[in-house]
C-alpha cells in the first residue's frame, strides 16, 4: 500500500482530523415496545477515552458480540493512511425492538453534537448508523425525513466545513435526506453481516481519499418500488451471490469508488419503502449514473424470486419430532417475532404448542415476557411454580399456563433474565426483548446449546455466524406476529410497489 507522505496531506502541512461515532438502531414500526436511553446505556454507551480504548487493535468494540466492528476498521484505515488522527465523538447501539421515545432520540443527538463540540476542529466525520431507525412522532414520507437526515443534518449545522462519510447496514431503507448530506455513502456488503470492520475500513479510506484530493466523490443512487425478493437475500447464496459477485466487478472499474446495496428493512411505516442502490464515482457524473441503472436494473432482476418456504409451529414440530437428531440442533427460525428485526420476542405460539405436546423435544426457547420476570424474579433456584405466560404486554398473544422450576437469574444486556424449566422445554424469559444470537446466551443460563433438539432463533441470518459450528439445519417458522411478511405484502404503499402490484419496470 502507498502510504501518502506528509506533503500529501492537503491541510496546510498538518495531519487530517476526522471524528468517528455511531448510533445505531433498527426499528419495527409494528412493535409495542418502545426503545428507551437504559437500552443503549445497557448495550453499547461509549463516548470519548473509552471509546477510542475499544476500538483499538486490543480492545473490543461491542464487547461480547463484536470486538472488531465499523469504527475499528475506521481507525486501522486512519493508521495505515498515516497522518491522520482519528477523534472518538461517541457511540450508541440497541437491540432492535420499537420506535425510539422522542426523548431517547434526542438524548443520542445531542449527545453527539456535545461529542463534536468537544473535539474541536475536524475535517471529516464517520458516521456508523443502521438507516432504518424510526422515532415515536416523526413521520417518514415522501420528503425525504428520517432519523437519520436529522442527525446527518445537525452533524453538518455543528461542523460545516467536515466531509462526511457514512456508512448503512445492508436493510437501510435509504431516502434523500439520508444521502444528500454524505460525500462518502456506502453499505455493508454481506449478509448475514460479517463484514461490519472491512465497511468502517473502506469508508475511512475512501473518506481520507477525498479530503487529500486524489479523488472526487461523485453519487447517483435509485430507489427501487419492490420491498421482497432475492429469495433467502444471503450474499453467498444464489440468487443474491451474483448480484454481490457483480458489484465487485463493478468497483474494479475504472474510476468507481464504491457501489451499494439497501435490500431495506420491510417493517418500517415509510410510505416510500423500497429497496435502493448508491453509486460513488471519481468526479464522472454520467458513469455513476450509467452504473446506478446497471445495478438497480440487476437488482429488480431478482424481485420474483420469493422467499423460501415457511412452516406453521405444528408442521415445525412434527417435522422435528419425525427425525432423529444427528448433527447438532435445529435452529427454529421465529420469522414473525424476529427481535434481530425490531420485534418484541413475546410470542407465546411456540410454547403452547410445546406445552400441549410435550413428546420429549429438548428446545431452548426466549420469551419476553416481563410481567412473568416480576412474578418469578423473587423466587429462589429450584423453586417449583405455576405460571401463565403472556408475552409482550400489548402483542395479542395467548396466555400459556405451565408448571416447572426456576432454574436461574442473571442481570444483562436484557435486563432481568430468568430461566424456567418446563418438562424438556427450557424457557427463557427476559425484561427485555431478548435476542440469543450468541450461545453464549444459552450457556450463561446454565445450558449447552449443542445437547438442545431445536433452539429458537429471534433473527433471520446473523445467529448464523455464531451458531456454525453447532446448528446445521434452518426451519423457518411463522406465527402471526410483529415481523410477519403478511404485514408487508397487505400494507398500503404510496406507489405501486412490489409484490404487492405486478411491475414490469423499476422506472417510471
Amino acid at each position: 500500500m502507498n502510504i501518502p507522505r506528509y506533503s500529501d496531506l492537503g491541510r496546510g502541512g498538518r495531519p487530517l482530523r476526522i471524528g468517528y461515532g455511531r448510533i445505531f438502531h433498527e426499528a419495527c414500526a409494528y412493535s409495542p415496545v418502545a426503545t428507551v436511553e437504559s437500552d443503549f446505556r445497557r448495550l453499547h454507551h461509549l463516548t470519548g477515552a473509552d471509546l477510542h480504548a475499544a476500538t483499538g487493535a486490543r480492545g473490543s468494540e461491542i464487547a461480547g458480540y463484536m470486538p472488531h466492528a465499523e469504527l475499528t476498521g475506521f481507525r486501522a484505515a486512519a493508521y495505515l493512511a498515516g497522518d491522520v488522527d482519528a477523534v472518538p465523538l461517541a457511540s450508541s447501539l440497541a437491540v432492535p425492538s420499537g420506535p425510539l421515545t422522542a426523548a431517547c432520540f434526542e438524548w443520542l443527538v445531542a449527545g453527539l453534537e456535545a461529542s463534536l463540540a468537544d473535539a474541536g476542529p475536524l475535517d471529516g466525520i464517520y458516521l456508523a448508523l443502521h438507516g432504518s431507525m424510526q422515532v415515536e412522532g416523526l413521520a417518514m414520507g415522501e420528503s425525504g425525513q428520517s432519523p437519520e437526515s436529522i442527525i446527518l443534518s445537525r452533524v453538518r449545522a455543528a461542523c460545516p466545513g467536515a466531509r462526511i462519510a457514512v456508512s448503512y447496514d445492508l436493510h437501510a431503507h435509504l431516502t434523500e435526506g439520508m444521502v444528500a448530506p454524505a460525500d462518502i455513502l456506502i453499505s455493508y456488503l454481506s449478509n448475514p453481516h460479517w463484514d461490519l470492520y472491512p465497511t468502517g475500513f473502506r469508508a475511512g479510506t475512501r473518506l481520507i481519499r477525498a479530503l487529500r484530493g486524489q479523488i472526487r466523490p461523485t453519487s447517483a443512487w435509485r430507489k427501487l418500488p419492490m420491498v421482497l425478493g432475492g429469495g433467502m437475500t444471503i450474499s453467498f447464496l444464489s440468487p443474491m451471490r451474483q448480484v454481490f459477485a457483480a458489484m465487485a466487478e463493478m468497483e474494479r472499474r475504472p474510476k468507481v469508488v464504491s457501489t451499494s446495496l439497501f435490500m431495506v428493512h420491510p417493517y418500517t411505516d415509510s410510505d416510500q419503502l423500497g429497496w435502493a442502490v448508491h453509486v460513488t464515482v471519481d468526479g464522472d457524473a454520467a458513469l455513476a449514473s450509467r452504473v446506478a441503472d446497471e445495478l438497480a436494473d440487476l437488482a429488480w432482476a431478482q424481485r420474483l424470486i420469493p422467499p423460501p418456504t415457511m412452516l406453521s409451529v405444528p408442521e415445525a414440530l412434527a417435522s422435528l419430532r419425525s427425525k432423529k437428531r444427528r448433527f447438532g440442533p435445529v435452529s427454529i427460525v421465529d420469522v414473525d417475532d424476529i427481535v434481530g428485526a425490531g420485534a418484541p420476542g413475546g410470542n407465546t405460539h411456540i410454547l403452547a404448542a410445546l406445552a400441549a405436546d410435550d413428546t420429549g423435544l429438548r428446545t431452548y426457547v426466549p420469551l419476553h415476557d416481563p410481567g412473568a420476570i416480576d412474578a418469578l424474579w423473587p423466587l429462589a433456584d429450584g423453586t417449583s411454580a405455576t405460571v401463565t405466560l403472556q408475552g409482550s404486554p400489548g402483542y395479542g398473544q395467548p396466555p400459556v399456563t405451565v408448571t416447572g422450576r426456576v432454574a436461574a437469574h442473571q442481570t444483562g444486556d436484557f435486563g432481568r433474565v430468568l430461566r424456567f424449566d418446563t418438562g424438556t422445554t427450557h424457557v427463557a424469559i427476559t425484561e427485555r426483548p431478548p435476542l440469543p444470537i450468541h450461545p453464549k446466551f444459552w450457556r450463561e443460563l446454565g445450558l449447552d446449546p449443542r445437547k438442545a433438539d431445536a433452539l429458537v432463533q429471534k433473527n433471520f441470518f446473523h445467529y448464523r455466524i455464531f451458531y456454525a459450528p453447532i446448528s446445521f439445519e434452518h426451519m423457518p417458522v411463522v406465527s402471526a406476529g410483529a415481523t410477519s411478511l403478511d404485514r408487508v405484502r397487505t400494507r398500503d404503499y404510496a406507489r405501486p410497489t412490489h409484490p404487492q402490484t405486478h411491475l414490469e419496470s423499476w422506472r417510471g
